[in-house]
Order: C-alpha cells, then structure tokens, then sequence
C-alpha cells in the first residue's frame, strides 16, 4: 500500500477516535490485531507497565494514533462496547440464495413492531452491512453470532468491530449513511438478549449448556498450542485447534467471532507477515468444518 493509502487510513483513525470510539490497529489489509505473545514481550513503549492486550492499545489521543499509523498502513479496529456503541452486522448468505442478514432484520422488525431506526451505517467487502447503535445508559450487551437470525451478528462488549476506511484485497469498509446513531431500540435490545436455542448434535443427542469456564479454558489450551508451535507444524497446529473450537461453536457454548479472533491472535504471535493470508484460509476451513460437527458436551466443567 503507498503513503496515500496509509495517511487515508490514519485520517479514519482519526475521525473514530473523534467520534469518542477507541482505536487500535489491524495489520494491513487484514482483520488481525497488532500485538505480540507476553513471550516476547519488549517491556517497553506501550507495555512498559506490562504486557499491553489490544484492548490497551485502543486509544482517542490524535497525538498517539499519528504516531502508530505513520509507521503503516494498519487497518483500523474498534471495541463497540466500552465506547457505548453496539454494531450490527448484516451478513450476505454464503449459498448466495435466500434473504440476507438486512432482509432479515426488516422483517424481524415488522414482527416485533419495529421500527428500525436509520442510524450511522457501513458498507462491508462481501456486500453487507454495518449498522452503529448507541447502547442506552446502564445497558451492558454482549456480541452475538446468528443469534438475532441466521446472517445477523452484533458487535459489542467482548467483540470488536472494524471502523470504515479499513481496506481488503477484495474491498473496503465503507460509510453508507452519515446519519447521526440513533439509540438501540428496544425491541433489538431484546432478540439481542433472548437465549438462543441449543444446538442439537444429531442422533438424538441432547447437549448440555456448558458454564463460560469451560469454552474459555478451551480456548486458552488451543490458542497456547498455537502460539507456542514452532515453525514446520504450524497449519496442522492451527487446523486442529480451528478445528476443536469449531465443534465447541457447532454446540453453542463458544461465540464465532471470539473464536475465530482468538485463533487470529494467536496466529499474529508468529510475527510471519507472508503466512497471514494462508493462515486465516486455515482458520476459517477448519472453524467452519467444526462448527459443521459439533461437539457433544455431556456434562459441565469443574
């Protein structure tokens, strides 16, 4: 990318952080965070008062983002959540065919008795569509995968989202309508919160609900083995450790977008710029061929 693309996206850091939306950065063209292991941790710059997570590198001071986005042209995350924001993500069906992520949002608004406010909206790379709510005061919402519909995610505490400017291979973030945000109404707050129904993994199996402890545990073991693999069986690694956590998404008992950005956290520990592309296809075939097999929890975790 040349100096016109990294100045465009130190000016999207800029107008986010403006906004009163913490930023931090995304390697290039990517949806990766820019950290390190507390391995190599160098003690120093961000981390001096200890190893820094992406969530303390989000920062709204316009000295600080000149300084990490004059380096280069990273991609620009946000976390919704602390900011008071929540993101709806409509998705396009991956088939092709069928209603997508906006068209079931319609009608899921028609059926509850809407409206679906016009708020601050971004277009995304594969056709869909980012809608940015502000979160009422005293309201803490958690991201959600196909929990609202089948191609509706929301981003918000424990996810985080990409601002528009951020650019792919295949495209860009974005803005569509600069409307200002309105505020998440109620009846979203609600399809938001609703449990989910429990997924059955066949032959009239019956899964139990497992406590948060045990699918953070989970991720915990398989990332580390990720990190910690040395180059020569890293694909194999990170394939059977997508894998793993697929089938504990499949069950509903681990969020896709914290596994699949844990996974890619994981990954960016390397440091092996080439390898990124290849290694998100690896993460993504994997999630997904687990995610098809779930697992069948049958009992809880101690």
């Amino acid at each position: 990318m040349t100096d016109v693309h990294r100045d465009a996206l130190m000016r999207a850091a800029l107008e986010m952080a403006g906004r009163g939306i913490p930023v931090f950065p995304l390697w290039p063209g990517t949806k990766i965070a820019a950290w390190h292991r507390p391995g190599r941790c160098p003690e120093t710059g961000a981390c001096a008062e200890g190893h820094a997570m992406p969530e303390d590198l989000a920062t709204l001071d316009p000295d600080r983002i000149r300084w990490r986005w004059a380096d280069r042209p990273w991609n620009v995350g946000v976390f919704p959540g602390p900011a008071g924001r929540i993101v709806v993500d409509c998705d396009q069906p991956k088939t092709g065919t069928g209603p997508d992520g906006w068209d079931q949002l319609q009608a899921l608004a028609a059926d509850r008795g809407g409206p679906l406010p016009d708020t601050w909206t971004v277009t995304t790379p594969s056709s869909g569509r980012h809608l940015w709510f502000l979160v009422p005061p005293g309201c803490r919402l958690r991201g959600t995968v196909k929990h609202i519909a089948s191609h509706v995610d929301t981003r918000c505490w424990g996810t985080y989202a990409l601002a528009p400017g951020s650019v792919f291979e295949g495209g860009a973030y974005e803005l569509l309508d600069d409307t200002s945000e309105a505020e998440f109404p109620g009846w979203l707050i609600q399809a938001n919160v609703e449990h989910a129904t429990t997924a059955i993994s066949g032959g009239g199996e019956k899964p139990v609900k497992a406590p948060d402890a045990f699918a953070a545990a989970a991720v915990r073991g398989e990332t580390d083995r990720v990190r910690r693999e040395p180059k020569g069986q890293r694909n194999k690694v990170l394939s059977t450790a997508a894998y793993a956590l697929g089938q504990l998404v499949g069950a509903h008992v681990l969020d896709e977008h914290l596994a699949r950005t844990e996974l890619q956290a994981a990954v960016a520990a390397w440091g092996t710029p080439e390898s990124r592309v290849k290694d998100h296809g690896v993460i993504e075939t994997s999630l997904r061929a687990g995610m098809r097999n779930p697992r069948r929890i049958t009992g809880k975790a101690a």
